[in-house]
């Protein structure tokens, strides 16, 4: 099994769920991030926030980010949150046994801080599962914020170093639940990620 392994896919496709479920308590061990979406009472995104790894089990006790408000008229976005505690994340990733980044491809590409600190943590023999954002939904990302061609240019070689790497596996996920990326997360999980 290789080290690095990332789902990716359309919005909704249960990329995340699968990663969580084949990780199980052994997410108490992860270094890296995870992204949250936020939602109010009434089932309203008011946005999405960025958490430590390990949080994915409990998020009581840590601390949590928003990066992406839609609670205003409009959307807005903080790059301070990806500039200074995204970039911690990846450099004390290399201190936990392996690393979840659940997701990658998003406007945190354009920050370069970012890029370089997960290009060394890519770069790593660190073992690494994830999620990196396909690219529908880096489109529609770039009409909504309005990032730009230097987006697309960054976020689509993501995928293509992703892809063209001998040390990781690229896996589109097909749907909520699906059996070939859950069976390859498990065999990944019992591999790399201490039980």
């Amino acid at each position: 099994m290789k080290k690095k392994l990332f789902l990716t896919g359309p919005s909704g496709a249960g990329k995340s769920t699968i990663i969580r479920q084949a990780l199980g308590s052994s997410l108490a061990y992860a270094g890296g991030f995870l992204t949250e979406r936020i939602f109010d009472g009434e089932g309203r995104l008011l946005g999405f926030d960025l958490l430590p790894a390990a949080a994915a089990l409990s998020d009581a006790g840590y601390q949590r980010w928003r990066f992406l408000d839609y609670s205003g008229k409009s959307p807005s976005k903080d790059n301070e949150v990806f500039r200074i505690h995204g970039v911690r994340l990846l450099q004390e990733a290399e201190y936990y046994p392996f690393v979840l980044l659940d997701e990658i491809g998003g406007f945190e590409m354009l920050i370069p801080q970012f890029r370089n600190a997960l290009a060394e943590l890519l770069n790593s023999d660190l073992p690494i599962i994830g999620v990196v954002k396909g690219a529908e939904n880096a489109a529609s990302i770039k009409s909504r914020f309005g990032l730009g061609d230097r987006f697309t240019l960054l976020t689509d070689n993501l995928r293509s170093v992703l892809d063209r790497d001998v040390d990781t596996v690229l896996l589109q996920v097909k749907g909520p639940g699906d059996p070939v990326a859950s069976r390859i997360a498990k065999a990944w999980a019992e591999e790399y990620a201490p039980g």
